[in-house]
């Protein structure tokens, strides 16, 4: 396969929750685990440095325990929240610098997502 079948590339994706993420990211660079950066900062790590791909074809599962950052991760796919840093390609394109527009045809015409709710 080539890169062109790469429908998904995730490249270092971290996202921090609360009002000072760049001070946990500088910690988390320094490397401090998570806990230890919630305890002095109140920040929240919700995805550590993820990095995948997906292939045109292929079945790709994220899976782990509860409170370990599935739900964060997809919604990070589809930009219902923006990630720290990191980048996320969707069909080669570069998907976290979109306009809201651009967001919208995207959402409409290559992405999916069902809630938790509703599965």
């Amino acid at each position: 396969m080539t890169q062109a079948d790469e429908i998904l590339s995730v490249k270092h994706v971290f996202k921090v929750f609360g009002a000072q993420p760049e001070v946990a990211m500088d910690m988390l660079r320094k490397g401090e685990c998570k806990d230890e950066i919630f305890r002095k900062t109140g920040q929240v790590v919700g995805v550590f440095d993820a990095s995948f791909s997906v292939k045109r074809g292929e079945i790709f599962v994220i899976m782990g325990l509860s409170g370990s950052g599935k739900s964060t991760m997809v919604r990070l796919f589809n930009r219902l929240i923006e990630p720290t840093s990191g980048s996320i390609h969707l069909n080669g394109r570069e998907i976290t610098g979109l306009s809201d527009k651009e967001l919208l045809e995207v959402r409409r015409k290559e992405m999916g997502m069902v809630f938790q709710s509703f599965a």
